[in-house]
């Protein structure tokens, strides 16, 4: 039987075997992925619980205490929809690092093209959902803009999370930008806040090349180093190394269980300006592994005339335009990232 390559179910399956780009901020603080079958998503998020158990009198039976709250929020995740046609001079004429004599018909050529069109979709959705995880942990919120199908209409929507409030921005000789700061002591205070407010020990660190390269300059920090070298390395060890393109290992600070990162992943935006997904300046800590990626059901009219729901974080669609000779490729998702706690991370304006 032959595979229809234009059907929803096989390109979904295609989707499964493709390899997402490198995104330190979605993999570190938000690896969890939950689908769901309808296109609202719920988001659960609370606050850690300090209560002590109370005492009774001798002869007493018990106290009732209350549960531990959390906030509910029911959303519909904004839609991410590239698309991009395959019009007769793509299958026509030769395509990227083609043999010029090269005896592949125009179907093989089209198959080729959509496993790169596919490809290249689901990287542009997955740098958007990396840019939204990286605004949520500086801002606490970021904002949904873009354009309807008349390129006028602005569509605006903001997702926040209002109870954050571990952020702070540093002044005066505090700022990382004057050598004496107390880089250490502040490294100290933001892990503390996590750990006291969360209940979990903050193992992350990330900066941007800038804003790392200020902790190797700093002089409390190397007054630590030029302690005697067993001693040193009790406390910690920077060791500046590459462990993935855009991604260096500064070093790791024992006392405080603490990896740091420099991160130069960047992204171009819609003004075709290359940005960075940290900006410099910034430096965040928090507890790696317990956030989420909800995705939103896809409801989409097939080709067949039937209305379908997908559930899935990349659901592809393939129409044709035949007036214009053209055949369209889309791959939508709808996404929206989710701290467990939402005291998990500090976000630190250094300069």
């Amino acid at each position: 039987m032959a595979i229809d390559i234009n059907n929803t179910y096989t390109l979904l399956q295609a989707l499964e075997q493709s390899f997402p780009p490198q995104t330190l901020f979605r993999d570190t603080f938000f690896p969890d992925i939950k689908t769901f079958v309808t296109k609202t998503v719920l988001m659960d998020y609370r606050k850690g619980n300090r209560v002590l158990s109370p005492f009774v009198s001798k002869g007493g039976s018990s106290v009732n205490v209350g549960r531990t709250g959390f906030s509910t929020k029911e959303y519909e995740p904004p839609m991410m929809a590239p698309s991009r046609p395959t019009t007769n001079d793509d299958v026509e004429n030769r395509a990227f690092g083609e043999n010029v004599f090269s005896s592949i018909t125009q179907e093989q050529r089209a198959q080729q093209l959509r496993a790169q069109d596919m490809a290249d979709m689901v990287d542009m959705n997955t740098r958007r959902i990396e840019w939204m995880c990286a605004q949520l942990m500086l801002y606490g919120q970021f904002n949904v803009e873009g354009y309807a199908d008349d390129g006028e209409t602005a569509i605006v929507d903001t997702v926040t999370y209002s109870d954050w409030t571990q952020k702070l921005t540093l002044t005066g000789t505090d700022m990382w930008t004057d050598t004496s700061a107390d880089i250490y002591g502040q490294l100290q205070d933001m892990s503390q806040a996590v750990s006291r407010n969360s209940g979990r020990v903050p193992n992350t660190a990330i900066g941007s090349y800038k804003t790392s390269n200020k902790i190797l300059k700093n002089a409390s920090i190397l007054e630590y180093l030029m302690i005697p070298n067993a001693q040193n390395m009790s406390l910690m060890s920077i060791q500046p190394r590459i462990i993935d393109p855009g991604v260096v290992r500064i070093g790791y600070i024992q006392s405080l269980n603490l990896e740091i990162y420099a991160y130069d992943g960047i992204y171009e935006d819609a003004a075709k300006t290359i940005q960075q997904y940290i900006p410099d300046g910034y430096f965040i800590m928090g507890v790696s592994g317990r956030g989420s990626q909800l995705f939103g059901a896809v409801t989409q009219l097939e080709q067949d005339g039937v209305r379908r729901t997908y559930q899935g974080a990349n659901v592809p669609k393939v129409w044709n335009e035949t007036g214009k000779d053209v055949q369209m490729l889309r791959v939508a998702s709808k996404c929206v990232p989710k701290p467990e706690f939402i005291d998990d991370w500090y976000t630190l304006k250094a300069y």
